[in-house]
């Protein structure tokens, strides 16, 4: 199932209902890494790209882009977490991005932000 995020095309978005959190498939071959993660935020939290912070002041997009790319003949699993926008941001190698938000405890809501992936 294609879809489009933020104007990006992906192949696919989940969002389990009540889980605060969000799941993309996409394309490693037409989407860089960066964009795909940029555009599954904005859409988790219904805002424009541009009005997020830019993506550098958490990770090195390029970095992100060059290891999520193609990987032509090389085998192996691996991921990549990090926090962008109050929000655990976890890329597989696979294509995948989940993205989580991190709560933070208060008096009344002892949650902490610890949280599985999908």
């Amino acid at each position: 199932m294609d879809a489009t995020v933020s104007g990006i095309s992906v192949e696919a978005v989940e969002h389990p209902p009540g889980s605060g959190s969000v799941r993309t498939q996409f394309d490693q071959e037409k989407t860089p890494a960066s964009m795909a993660i940029i555009a599954t935020l904005a859409n988790l939290l219904d805002t424009d790209p541009i009005a997020m912070d830019p993506l550098y002041s958490a990770v090195d997009p390029d970095a992100l882009d060059a290891l999520f790319g193609v990987r032509n003949g090389t085998t192996g699993e691996f991921h990549v977490t990090f926090t962008h926008e109050g929000h655990a941001i976890t890329v597989y190698s696979s294509g995948m991005i989940t993205i989580r938000s991190k709560r933070v405890p208060t008096a009344n809501n002892c949650e902490t932000d610890v949280g599985t992936d999908f």
